[in-house]
């Protein structure tokens, strides 16, 4: 049996939650696997995952205090870096001691080792910065990274445009393969209970500040609504007058909660982007402020009808549900059989 270590990042739950169909189907096709992270991503997995060993890697320590990403990033750039190197080590520890076979990097640039098959897991190949004139030399770093794993798969269509548009597509990486969109959500048929629910995610200290005032706009909506905090936890669910409030649900108890909900509120980044195809809800989309990537797929997706978009400092929920009705919800479907077939490629290694 073939062992395959999988190492999302840490940086709200996204890439750990992407990572999850991925692990499930690698273990029906008869991988063993198991996971490195740190943060609520490693917690996540633990709880999804109980038979698998886990690792804890050092965390980038990424916060969102200001709405300029270079400033954000660019300040932890020294911790950055000593991360990327310290997990490198680590990894290659890891690898040698228990001998896996095959390295997933869910854009951990230092998760890869000589030894074995890396495979690095990117929606965003081409990174867009606030400053334009700086992105050929952003993506030639960026792809000189990517260039140090065997493979990279990027989780999107492979017809451009795709849902990432130009982030995952018209690029110059020699090795890649598109795995189609994932999802741990699915769809199935089941009468609906709220009206509306959000789900909240990403960096702190912006999770809490959406946190704060959702809670403040949700709470006076006359119908039943939920929220979701996205942080692990074993607290129970409050309710406040119409309002359920959950600190945290699993993958299965939170795919039950948006398949009885009618509108879902989510931010604009990519794994809630696929959520919302394997869905097919229609959302009120919150980008990150200062997260360049997550305004500019909130921005064309708008444009296309497929989703509302609001802004987080002028958030106003009921005037958002008063214009739900002209979007029409993302038309794309999911393709399982794009992931399968680059898992069943893996096999032969």
């Amino acid at each position: 049996m073939k062992k395959i270590l999988i190492c999302p990042l840490n940086w709200g739950l996204g890439h750990a939650t992407r990572c999850i169909p991925v692990a499930r189907e690698l273990q029906r096709q008869g991988f063993l696997v198991d996971f490195a992270s740190d943060g609520g991503p490693l917690d996540l997995l633990r709880l999804e995952f109980p038979e698998s060993q886990v690792f804890e890697l050092p965390g980038y320590r990424i916060s969102y205090p200001t709405n300029n990403i270079l400033i954000n990033v660019g300040r932890h750039l020294g911790t950055i870096v000593s991360a990327i190197r310290h997990e490198h080590r680590i990894v290659r520890e890891i690898t040698n001691r228990h001998e896996y076979d095959i390295l997933i990097s869910d854009n951990r640039y230092g998760c890869y080792a000589n030894q074995t098959h890396n495979i690095f897991i990117c929606h965003q190949v081409n990174i867009l910065s606030p400053v334009g004139a700086l992105n050929p030399a952003v993506n030639a770093f960026h792809h000189r990274l990517i260039r140090k794993f065997d493979q990279c798969w990027i989780p999107d269509f492979p017809e451009s445009p795709g849902l990432s548009g130009q982030l995952g597509h018209d690029h110059t990486l020699p090795r890649y393969r598109y795995i189609g969109p994932i999802s741990r959500m699915s769809r199935y048929e089941c009468p609906a209970k709220y009206r509306v629910t959000a789900v909240l995610s990403g960096p702190e200290p912006q999770r809490s500040h959406l946190e704060t005032k959702l809670r403040g706009q949700m709470s006076s909506l006359p119908f039943a609504t939920a929220i979701v905090s996205g942080v692990v936890s074993s607290a129970t669910p409050v309710h406040e007058g119409q309002m359920v409030h959950f600190p945290f649900l699993t993958s299965a108890q939170l795919n039950d909660v948006l398949m009885e909900s009618e509108i879902i509120i989510c931010r604009g980044g990519y794994s809630s982007l696929m959520d919302l195809i394997a869905l097919q809800k229609k959302a009120i989309c919150i980008p990150t402020p200062g997260q360049t990537e997550q305004e500019y797929l909130t921005r064309i997706h708008a444009q296309h009808g497929y989703l509302l978009r609001q802004e987080q400092d002028a958030l106003e929920l009921r005037s958002a549900l008063d214009q739900i009705d002209e979007c029409s919800g993302f038309p794309m479907k999911p393709q399982p059989a794009l992931l399968q077939e680059a898992i069943q490629e893996i096999y032969s290694l």
